[in-house]
């Protein structure tokens, strides 16, 4: 677990090191999911807008049609991982950020989802694809309020981290 507002560098480096664990050496894909009016419940779509500018054949939001990304991702014939980034009630600091391996999420999950990241994964590790999904704690889900300053730095981390990556394995 990683709290983002530690010193910056072993943050990031601990992050880095526990998302190349996931990733392998294919290429990396990231899903963000969340509900932008809700404030910080948004970070996983704010996470993929910024990665999008940088790589836009290989990060997605929940706005592009996840489903249908998933099933495209899963018949490419190409190592990859898929990192979907999601905020989570992980009972944390706000801006907490948690790893979770596809082995360590509940298949029978209650989510504001329409389809649930656990049935995604299992669409895509039975392609023979790599998951993992990216929590952030959020601080508030406030409907229309402003994205608190540990999920932004969060989301800033998270995009600077993903985006190494992504860079190395394209």
């Amino acid at each position: 677990m990683h709290k983002l507002r530690d010193a910056s560098g072993e943050a990031e480096a601990g992050l880095r090191a526990e998302l190349e664990s996931i990733a392998g050496q294919g290429r990396v894909y990231v899903l963000g999911l969340g509900y932008l009016d809700k404030a910080d419940d948004g970070a996983g779509v704010l996470v993929a807008h910024a990665l999008k500018k940088l790589f836009p054949s290989y990060s997605y939001s929940e706005h592009d049609g996840v489903e249908g990304t998933v099933l495209d991702i899963s018949e490419k014939k190409e190592d990859a991982t898929v990192f979907f980034v999601d905020a989570a009630d992980l009972g944390e600091a706000p801006g907490t950020i948690r790893v979770v391996r596809k082995d360590e999420i509940n298949d029978r999950e209650i989510t504001t989802h329409r389809v649930a990241v656990a049935l995604m994964a299992a669409i895509l590790e039975r392609a023979g694809k790599r998951c993992g999904v990216i929590c952030v704690q959020p601080g508030t889900v406030a409907f229309r309020a402003e994205v608190s300053g540990p999920v932004k730095e969060a989301i800033e981390r998270l995009t600077v981290v993903l985006s190494h990556l992504m860079r190395i394995r394209d």
